[in-house]
C-alpha cells in the first residue's frame, strides 16, 4: 500500500504579512534593502512551489486486532507474514468444539491419556492430519496409518489441516481462517528471516504449568521487536531452558510486545503422555513418508526438525496470514 504526499518548502520572514490571496504582502515601511530581499524570497518561494514533486512512501499495512491471535507479524517466507494463535489448539470430543488455549503457556499434560470419543475434558496432543475431515478424528490414538492423513502428500491448504477444516470457537469461529505452518516456513522463521538468530531463545515461565509447575518452551520474537521495560531477553540456548526465566507478570509484558511462547507440552504415544514440561514437539503440515511427517521439536539443548510417526500425539500452534 502506498501513501502519496505532496510537500513544498514554506518560507516565512518578518518582512511579510499574509494577505487574502495567500501571497506575501510587502511591509511598506521597510527600506530598499528589505524590498529587494522580499522580492528574492518571493521568487524562491514561487520557484520551490512549482518544483514540488509527488513523493511516494511505502507504508506498512496496519495490523488490526484479530480474535484469538497475538497481534504481531512474523515473516515465514518471501512476502509472507503471519500472526500466531494465542495458544495451542485444544479439542473437546463430547461437544466437537475446537478452541485455543487461554494462555500461550497452557498445556493439558497427562489428561491427554483420557483421549476417547466420550471424554468430556480437553485434549491438545493430536495425530497428524486429524482435523475431523474424512472421519480422521482428533481423538484417534491407534498406531495404524489409516487413522491419519493419507498418502505421501502434505496437508497444507487441505481439509486435513486443523485450521482449514474447523471453526475455532475463540479464534473468529469461521472455517478456513487458520492454518499450520509448513516445514519450509518454520525453517525460514527460525533460521532465514532477517536477524533470525537474535529473535529466538529457550525460556521458562515460572509456576504456570500443571499443578503450578514451571513451564519450559521456546520464545519467538516478531519481526519488529522492542524489548519492554523491566524484562530482558537472551537469544539462543546457552543455559538451556534457564536462558530466560520469567514470572507470569514478566511474560505478560513480553507477550504485550508481540512475543510468542511454544510450551513444552510433551508427546502422546498411543495413550501414554511423556515429557510434559521438558520436551516440545509441534506438527508441520509437511509429510515425510506415507506414515510419517515433519515436526519441530525442542529440548533443553536446543531445537530442530525431525520426522515422527503420524500416530504420535503432538502439539499444534496455528497461524493466520496477515
Amino acid at each position: 500500500m502506498y501513501l502519496y504526499i505532496y510537500s513544498c518548502p514554506i518560507f516565512t520572514n518578518s518582512v511579510f504579512e499574509c494577505n487574502k490571496t495567500g501571497l506575501p504582502a510587502l511591509n511598506r515601511k521597510k527600506g530598499m534593502y528589505e524590498m529587494k530581499r522580499a522580492v528574492l524570497l518571493l521568487f524562491l518561494s514561487l520557484a520551490a512551489f512549482y518544483a514540488c514533486e509527488r513523493n511516494e512512501i511505502e507504508v506498512e499495512r496496519p495490523l488490526y486486532p484479530t480474535p484469538g491471535a497475538i497481534n504481531a507479524r512474523f515473516t515465514v517466507g518471501d512476502g509472507v507474514t503471519v500472526v500466531f494463535a494465542q495458544g495451542n489448539l485444544q479439542y473437546q470430543a463430547t461437544t466437537r468444539t475446537w478452541r485455543f488455549a487461554s494462555n500461550q503457556y497452557d498445556v493439558i499434560g497427562a489428561a491427554n491419556e483420557m483421549i476417547d470419543t466420550t471424554y468430556s475434558g480437553w485434549i491438545d496432543l493430536f495425530g497428524w492430519g486429524t482435523s475431523g475431515y474424512d472421519s480422521l478424528m482428533p481423538y484417534s490414538s491407534e498406531d495404524t496409518s489409516a487413522h491419519y492423513a493419507p498418502g505421501e502428500a502434505d496437508i497444507a491448504g487441505t481439509e486435513y489441516d486443523w485450521g482449514v477444516h474447523n471453526a475455532i470457537s475463540n479464534g473468529g469461529n469461521g472455517v478456513g481462517q487458520w492454518r499450520t505452518l509448513t516445514l519450509k516456513e518454520w525453517n525460514h522463521l527460525l533460521y532465514y528471516r532477517e536477524r533470525a538468530s537474535l529473535l529466538r531463545g529457550l525460556a521458562t515461565i515460572q509456576h504456570v504449568g500443571p499443578a503450578g509447575s514451571d513451564m519450559a518452551g521456546v520464545v519467538l520474537l516478531p519481526d519488529k521487536w522492542e524489548l519492554p521495560d523491566q524484562v530482558s531477553f537472551h537469544f539462543g540456548s546457552t543455559e538451556g531452558f534457564q536462558t530466560n526465566v520469567y514470572s507470569a507478570g514478566d511474560w505478560n509484558r513480553m507477550q504485550s510486545a508481540g512475543a510468542i511462547f511454544l510450551p513444552a507440552g510433551g508427546y502422546r504415544d498411543i495413550a501414554r503422555v511423556n515429557m510434559v514440561g521438558s520436551y516440545g514437539c509441534y506438527w508441520t503440515s509437511t509429510c515425510y513418508t506415507d506414515d510419517s511427517a515433519y515436526e519441530l521439536y525442542f529440548l533443553d539443548s536446543g531445537f530442530d526438525f525431525y520426522t515422527n510417526a503420524r500416530s504420535v500425539g503432538h502439539s499444534v500452534r496455528l497461524v493466520m496470514n496477515r
